[in-house]
């Protein structure tokens, strides 16, 4: 547990300056349905399901979604471009865990948010420096991401 402890504070630094974001404290909690989340408020930190504690890459697939976030934020609060104002708003009314039934179709508007696709993607473009390649579940969705890391994420 120590390593997996290790090597998600490097991923973490890694992650944090490959974003130019600050790095805020990762936490494991008992979640009831997400596997992690992104808390501002009263003190920013990452917080992810006590189940991937002993789980490196469920983790690091947590905190790179979580990071993401924070970048999102960051440029949203710097840029005024189409894609900032795109974030704005879904971050102003993001859908969540917290205001969905996770039962329903509404599960799939949350991952076809904006915000939610860039940072799936992130995740599956950003993991694969560590050899961690995986897949989503649904074919559909997966397509979608592969599409989205072709056009904007890709690195020559």
């Amino acid at each position: 547990m120590i390593d997996i402890k290790h090597k998600l504070i490097k991923l973490s630094e890694e992650v944090a300056d490959y974003l130019g974001i600050d790095l805020i404290p990762i936490e494991y909690e008992n979640l009831e349905i997400d596997d992690s989340r992104l808390i501002l408020k009263p003190i920013p930190k990452i917080v992810i399901n006590i189940k991937y504690e002993n789980n490196f890459i469920e983790s690091a697939k947590c905190i790179t979604h979580e990071m993401r976030h924070i970048f999102q934020i960051y440029y949203v609060n710097l840029m005024n471009d189409k894609l900032a104002r795109i974030w704005k708003e879904e971050l102003a009314q993001a859908k969540s865990s917290a205001n969905i039934d996770v039962n329903s179709n509404e599960y799939n508007d949350y991952s076809l948010q904006a915000i939610e696709l860039d940072a799936f993607a992130f995740s599956q473009f950003y993991l694969r420096r560590y050899n961690i390649f995986f897949k989503y579940e649904n074919i559909e969705f997966q397509r979608l991401v592969e599409e989205y890391i072709k056009k904007y994420l890709y690195e020559n």
